[in-house]
């Protein structure tokens, strides 16, 4: 096997749209705490390719990913299930995908970004060097900076990783945890949060890396149990360290990953949609403006007439199905598999995929590709949850029936195990 590396900055100018944490907020950058950066994994393996990017963004659009699958297409000959983009999920990233309310990216700022990923993306794949050492690690950190925050007791403790020696040059490891990197709160400094921290302490012991954030849409960093959003530079640093720290002893005990054919597959799959119709949203939307003329700053309501307006416009397009769909794409090469999940995933959702593949290494990467918004469990559904609810509408997603998270991840085990042969 062969495999390569590179990275280059990505931190826009100051003023840029910061995005998460709340409405309408104009939570434009005043500067930087760290650098913002994409990065890329080459692998080739009998003469199939695939890489897989790292970026310190919140997500991408699905439009987006398809334009930059097909830029690097044009310029490597990659096809373009073989691309995985994963965004880590800072909040304190510029805008990269539409989010009402909740910061929006600039023209200019994407423009640069797509050259950037095809950049980084053919330097990976011209620095293809055999492998003098590939290997697995599995560690489990029950005392790490991660808890569920909507009470329920999933929580993937494991911190999962590859290391792999190119003949000649630094190691490369990708790690991959569990947490929302929320940490910092509205700042208005960039940051790539904990991410980027923990890949610097790599940088610290000659390690070149790349951080997989996994399934978090319901996990936050303990340092929010506090005061929500109450980090600084130093609880990153800390975060940064401790997860380095973890992830050192786990390539301590690390195996020999049996690498083998390289195959990647990616599908679509829909998300059943509560049935709602035209008219019963009209009804709707004029109420909700009827309250708007009233309530002008609510920032919630605002978002909710906008989603109306989306809503009744999808219908009118008969295009409702099309927006409820998520991607998984799966990259596997003997015994490991990635996996690219399209939504902010609920735990549960993780182990339902891993399911498809019992006995095999699967680093999970959520937020992947074209980011549809979350997909969380039917009991939060059911009690109507932010991330089944309120977050469906700052994403521009119909409101999807209780299993659908479910049932998605479900189908993202059958395509796993139809890559994996688990």
């Amino acid at each position: 096997m062969h495999a390569g590396y590179a990275q280059t900055e990505i931190t826009p100018e100051p003023g840029e749209e910061l995005t998460g944490y709340g409405y309408y907020l104009n939570r434009r950058a005043v500067g930087s705490l760290d650098p913002l950066r994409v990065r890329a994994l080459a692998m080739e393996e009998a003469g199939e390719r695939a890489v897989i990017v790292q970026l310190d963004l919140l997500g991408l659009a699905r439009e987006y990913v398809a334009a930059v699958r097909a830029a690097v297409r044009n310029a490597t000959g990659l096809p373009p299930h073989h691309l995985l983009l994963h965004c880590t999920h800072t909040h304190s990233g510029p805008g990269s995908l539409h989010v009402e309310g909740c910061g929006l990216p600039s023209e200019h700022f994407l423009g640069c970004l797509a050259k950037s990923i095809v950049q980084v993306v053919s330097a990976a794949l011209n620095d293809l060097k055999p492998l003098t050492v590939a290997q697995r690690f599995d560690t489990d950190w029950p005392a790490g900076f991660a808890y569920n925050r909507v009470g329920a007791g999933d929580l993937d403790t494991r911190v999962r990783g590859l290391r792999f020696v190119p003949e000649g040059a630094a190691p490369i490891v990708v790690l991959s945890y569990a947490c929302h990197p929320v940490t910092l709160g509205r700042n208005r400094e960039y940051s790539a949060d904990y991410c980027g921290t923990v890949l610097q302490e790599f940088g610290a012991y000659g390690i070149r890396g790349l951080y997989l954030n996994g399934c978090c849409g319901d996990i936050d960093p303990l340092s929010n149990t506090c005061r929500w959003g109450g980090g600084t530079r130093e609880t990153l640093l800390i975060y940064g360290r401790d997860l380095a720290s973890i992830a050192r002893q786990g390539m301590a005990d690390a195996v020999t990953w049996h690498t083998g054919r390289l195959q990647a597959d990616s599908r679509l799959i829909p998300l059943e949609v509560q049935p709602t119709s035209e008219d019963e949203l009209r009804r709707s939307l004029e109420a909700l403006q009827r309250r708007l003329q009233t309530e002008p700053d609510n920032g919630p309501l605002r978002v909710d007439v906008r989603w109306h307006k989306r809503m009744i416009r999808a219908h009118q397009r008969d295009t409702l199905q099309d927006i409820a769909a998520a991607e998984i794409q799966v990259i596997g090469c003997g015994d490991v598999a990635f996996v690219g999940m399209s939504a902010e995933a609920f735990t549960v959702l993780g182990a339902g995929v891993r399911a498809g593949a019992p006995g095999h290494h699967l680093m999970i990467a959520a937020t992947s590709n074209g980011v549809v918004g979350y997909l969380g469990t039917e009991a939060d559904a059911r009690q109507q949850g932010y991330a089944s609810h309120a977050a469906s509408k700052i994403y521009g997603m119909p409101l999807l029936q209780p299993d659908a998270g479910e049932r998605w991840a479900a189908a993202g085990a059958e395509l796993v195990r139809g890559v994996t042969g688990g």
